[in-house]
């Protein structure tokens, strides 16, 4: 009796990873790139190391031998004149230093002074929403972006994580599940680490990458078209972003409120500010499908909202 039983189990085990109900969906797409991270902002910053790192740092003034009326005059006009120059550009900066921690004190949108790009240092957020079946326009739109939005350049990532943003809060009234995940400071090679590694993770959870926009170039998947047995419940979109400064309105709390205020933020990254960008959704094909179950098995860690 104990052998029927192991035999049934060893039978039905195949057939039950093989159910649709666990498999998930098969197709899935996206669209990258990495330009601010190649772009060579904060080289400078890899070649020393900053105060983080409990270093100190200097600076000299260069002593001339003449004053204003011959020798022995002390630091001389060109000295005054690089003395002058360094206390207004000293000036400069902690005024912006000022400004820039009084704006992070309180929501407010990004500026120009919110962006060191002499600093070795990256923060990466991830984004991740499941939406309900009446959201299932943006699959093509996104497909959109991938196909013809510029992720060559900081310029044309920035446009194409504005646009995204846009499509989603467009559809916030479908969104079902969701989470926000923030990371950093880090350095700026193990924030590209770390982004990378995360865009792998979500683009494995498909076997087929119908379409893929990458740092320029666009690749398409020649398989057919995924049918799924289950009707489309639900889709996942994944933004992960990698920037230079911390969000000031990142949540960590998976709420509505929360996820609206950090898309919101998110889309407002300027060029300057953002490294790398990864946008990933799932399904890709139109008759694919997504039940809750497979929301659940495959996206455990989306909570309900």
């Amino acid at each position: 009796m104990k052998s029927m039983s192991r035999l049934a189990i060893v039978l039905t085990l195949p057939a039950l990873l093989s159910s649709p109900a666990l498999a998930g969906p098969r197709s899935g797409a996206s669209f990258s790139g990495r330009s601010g991270f190649r772009s060579g902002a904060g080289s400078f910053s890899r070649g020393y190391q900053s105060g983080r790192g409990g270093g100190s740092s200097f600076f000299f003034l260069p002593s001339f031998g003449w004053g204003w009326g011959g020798y022995g005059g002390g630091l001389g006009f060109m000295g005054s004149l690089v003395l002058l120059g360094v206390v207004g550009l000293g000036t400069v900066a902690v005024m912006r230093a000022i400004r820039r921690a009084t704006r992070r004190g309180s929501p407010g949108a990004w500026s120009d002074d919110d962006v060191d790009e002499g600093t070795d240092e990256s923060y990466v957020y991830k984004v991740q929403l499941g939406l309900g079946r009446s959201a299932r326009g943006i699959q093509g739109r996104l497909a959109d972006f991938a196909s013809q939005g510029d992720t060559a350049s900081e310029a044309g990532l920035a446009e194409l994580l504005h646009q995204t943003v846009l499509e989603l809060l467009r559809e916030k009234d479908s969104i079902r599940y969701g989470l926000a995940e923030a990371s950093g400071p880090m350095s700026l090679t193990n924030g590209e680490t770390k982004l990378n590694a995360a865009a792998m993770a979500e683009r494995a959870r498909f076997e087929v990458e119908r379409i893929r926009g990458a740092d320029g170039s666009v690749r398409r998947a020649q398989a057919a078209a995924a049918v799924g047995t289950e009707a489309l419940e639900y889709l996942v979109v994944t933004v992960l972003a990698a920037t230079r400064a911390p969000l000031v309105r990142m949540r960590v709390s998976s709420d509505r409120e929360s996820l609206e205020a950090t898309l919101c933020e998110l889309g407002a990254v300027p060029p300057r500010a953002l490294l790398g960008l990864e946008v990933v959704w799932t399904p890709a094909d139109p008759e694919d499908s997504l039940t809750e179950t497979d929301l659940m098995t495959n996206y455990p860690e989306l909570r309900s909202l």
